[in-house]
């Protein structure tokens, strides 16, 4: 069960909610600062209360009823909490577990968050990031899906004896999406395509197909290029915010290996 699962729990059902005795204050001065209710002397935090709220309505403002609502359920959650400390539940080990798996999730989590916000970079660093990447090409081409090389390998030697890219596509291209159209995939962003496919592309001219097989994880390709055009590059304003997010989860990445690799482990082969 996850934290949010966790917080979202429905206690509206339990109606014995209703029948509990329950001292109701009417003043918030009558309890400690920050406390909004207590449990059988166990204080309940504004602050969980704040954050129950917000797992469960987001931003969107809360009534009062709402607040009042949602206390009762941390009032129930903290009543059955004390009853299962009270019958061993919490000491078992499977209980044990679970708590340990979400209590080190979630400050796992708030660490990166932490990194993430804290980092900042220099326009200097993005703007070199920028200037690194090439502009992005479109290209419009066929290609012939093989299983095996020697396959792939056995329809170059038959296309550059003159056969019909379209031909053999259709007969023998494992391409489905492709294969009835004479292998013509259209015009694709190279983004869009491994990079293995565009790097041959590349190196074709119009109506040339690659002088030896092409592997993606698809499996072998015979490419045909028709056109390629490069597509003007985004401004560095409009790229900016996606740029400092790859950095900064890079770096973060990188941070996180490097511990990893200062850490002293002992894993057991198969655990």
């Amino acid at each position: 069960m996850t934290v949010r699962a966790i917080l979202d729990l429905r206690f509206a059902a339990l109606t014995l909610v209703c029948a509990c005795t329950a001292h109701v204050l009417a003043a918030d001065t009558a309890l400690p600062a920050g406390v909004v209710a207590t449990v059988n002397g166990q204080p309940v935090q504004r602050i969980v209360l704040d954050l129950l709220a917000k797992a469960r309505q987001g931003d969107e403002p809360d009534a009062p009823q709402d607040r009042v609502a949602l206390l009762n359920d941390l009032v129930m959650m903290e009543l059955l909490s004390q009853r299962a400390q009270a019958t061993g539940l919490a000491a078992r080990l499977d209980t044990q577990a679970e708590l340990e798996l979400a209590h080190k999730s979630l400050l796992g989590q708030r660490l990166l968050e932490q990194m993430t916000n804290e980092m900042t970079l220099s326009d200097e660093t993005l703007r070199a990031r920028y200037d690194a990447i090439e502009p992005e090409v479109e290209i419009t081409a066929s290609h012939i899906l093989l299983a095996d090389e020697a396959a792939a390998k056995q329809v170059i030697k038959e296309l550059e004896a003159g056969a019909a890219f379209a031909a053999i596509a259709r007969k023998r291209s494992a391409d489905e999406y492709t294969r009835d159209k004479g292998g013509r995939l259209g015009s694709v962003k190279g983004g869009d395509l491994e990079s293995a496919f565009v790097a041959a592309a590349r190196t074709l001219k119009p109506g040339g197909f690659t002088p030896s097989p092409v592997h993606t994880a698809h499996g072998w390709h015979v490419v045909q290029l028709h056109s390629m055009r490069t597509l003007e590059k985004a401004s560095f304003d409009a790229m900016k915010p996606a740029l400092h997010s790859q950095l900064v989860g890079e770096r973060v990445q990188a941070q996180v290996a490097q511990w990893r690799k200062e850490a002293r482990l002992e894993m057991l082969q198969t655990p």
